[in-house]
């Protein structure tokens, strides 16, 4: 069993550099922490961005299936759109 001074320490890497989280500036830790904030929300937004085409897309075949119904299928009360 490892002790706490030997055991693996967060680690940053950035522009292919390694950085110990604990020994950064508070400034940078900030930095890190907005950063990691940001891709979560860009991470949300993307798949909100999925859920919305998804839907798009959905009410593009329920809108097509509508339009192509035939006469027949056509509720005869409904009023009639002419030209």
């Amino acid at each position: 069993m490892a002790d706490m001074e030997t055991a693996e320490k967060p680690v940053l890497t950035f522009d292919d550099q390694d950085y110990v989280i604990e020994n950064l500036s508070d400034t940078a830790k900030y930095f890190v922490t907005q950063l990691q904030d940001l891709a979560q929300q860009e991470a949300q937004a993307k798949a909100r961005i999925d859920q919305v085409t998804v839907a798009q897309k959905g009410f593009q075949d329920l809108l097509r299936d509508e339009l192509n119904k035939s006469e027949d299928d056509v509720d005869p009360d409904s009023p009639v759109v002419e030209d």
